[in-house]
């Protein structure tokens, strides 16, 4: 499962390895997960999930604060960030 956006990111985020992202909401329907945190100052990267196996699909990373700001639709935090 390629984060597609990833190069978008290269210095400025620490991508977990697929094995230790998190589920830790939702977002429009879809899963939300953790997967990474930005450098500077340990900001939450996310990305969203239609199905239970991530590994499955192309993921896109987001900054978790940017979503919850520009997200038309809730997004719901149900775990510890």
């Amino acid at each position: 499962m390629p984060i597609k956006n990833q190069t978008f990111y290269t210095d400025e985020v620490n991508f977990f390895p697929e094995h230790q992202f998190k589920l830790i909401g939702e977002c429009a329907g879809k899963k939300l997960l953790l997967i990474g945190r930005t450098k500077a100052y340990n900001d939450p990267i996310v990305a969203t999930s239609q199905t239970d196996e991530p590994s499955q699909e192309d993921l896109y990373a987001y900054d978790l604060y940017e979503l919850m700001k520009f997200s038309h639709e809730p997004v719901t935090i149900n775990e510890r960030i």
